[in-house]
């Protein structure tokens, strides 16, 4: 069976990180999981209506092109290729630089790949080709102990999925030895302040970045009314918030492992400025709430509680996980546009 020699599966949390994580590793640079996803800018939003589609209500809490901004931030050697469908050339190019013994990094949708079981459609879904045979790939994917296997058409399928959410074309992404690790460390400041413009002025306006969290936040409360396949968008809306690979809270857990912590924080006060320790308190549902005089107080908001039926209490859960999602992202923009701003 033609495998690539040396190359090591290291599970993680999320898809893209982790097959970014695990292709530089093979090529000698190691970076943790974390630092992969925030060299990509990872922490965003964006929030689509697919009426043609189920779940119709769709959103993730991090960017849709998490491989290609690593690439463009870092300057990392990332070579990505697309391919028309049918034509058996993106297998033909995969296959190629496995023989040669080296990963190459594919962009799925999961409800083609075996091991997923055709569960529900999700477009954008990282894997490394380790290896394959006559019949099958060997895939390194994200939480898996070890590589798993997916039929050779069933793969071709799941990189030329027309989801709407994400068209994919067969994207591929290869790696070189001239990675510099100097230069990795050197993109940070960047990635961070890109992360953190996206969220507060969105390239998709509407559909991403605050804008679509004060959406979602505005709007879930209806999808009973408003979608037939209410249940199942907040089951799905639960998942991406809290298991599908997002390491918790929407991808922020993992953000936040790769952002800079420091030692002290600023905190105003009448009178001047004074410093304080970083709280260990856990954060509870308050929000500050402006008043007349530029003074603002806390007010605790009152979350929705479960009405009965499962799709309702997956909505509430999957309400109060988006209400604690979108405070730490108003929180994580505006802290970050502050260090940019003192840079």
């Amino acid at each position: 069976m033609p495998s690539v020699p040396g190359y090591v599966h290291t599970p993680g949390h999320h898809c893209g990180s982790t097959a970014l994580r695990n292709l530089l590793a093979f090529h000698g640079i190691e970076i943790s999981e974390e630092t992969a996803f925030g060299l990509g800018a990872g922490a965003s939003f964006y929030y689509l209506t697919l009426e043609d589609s189920s779940p119709s209500r769709w959103f993730n809490g991090r960017t849709a092109r998490l491989e290609e901004s690593f690439r463009d931030l870092t300057g990392a050697a990332l070579e990505m290729r697309t391919f028309e469908e049918d034509d058996g050339e993106a297998w033909e190019a995969a296959r190629a630089e496995v023989d040669a013994g080296n990963p190459t990094l594919l962009l799925t949708d999961i409800y083609h790949l075996d091991h997923y079981g055709n569960s529900a459609h999700f477009p954008g879904h990282a894997v490394v080709l380790a290896g394959y045979d006559d019949e099958v790939a060997h895939l390194s994917d994200t939480g898996f102990e070890d590589l798993q296997t997916t039929r050779l058409d069933h793969l071709a399928k799941a990189r030329h999925s027309g989801h709407p959410a994400y068209p994919l074309e067969g994207h591929m992404f290869t790696a070189s030895d001239e990675v510099d690790r100097e230069r990795l460390d050197a993109a940070i400041p960047q990635a961070i302040e890109q992360a953190a413009r996206e969220m507060v002025e969105p390239t998709w306006g509407e559909f991403a970045g605050l804008p679509a969290v004060n959406r979602l936040a505005a709007e879930a409360g209806s999808w009973p009314e408003a979608a037939e396949d209410w249940q199942w968008c907040a089951r799905f809306a639960y998942q991406v918030i809290e298991r599908r690979g997002t390491g918790g809270g929407a991808f922020r857990l993992m953000y936040s492992r790769f952002l800079p912590r420091p030692r002290w924080r600023p905190r105003r006060r009448r009178g001047g400025p004074s410093w304080r320790r970083p709280s260990t308190r856990p954060a509870s549902a308050t929000s500050r709430i402006p008043l007349s005089g530029g003074r603002s107080t806390r007010r605790r908001v009152a979350l929705p509680k479960p009405s009965g039926g499962s799709g309702r209490r997956c909505l509430n859960r999957a309400v109060r996980s988006g209400y604690r999602m979108r405070m730490a992202t108003q929180r994580e923009s505006r802290h970050q546009s502050e260090r940019m701003g003192r840079r």
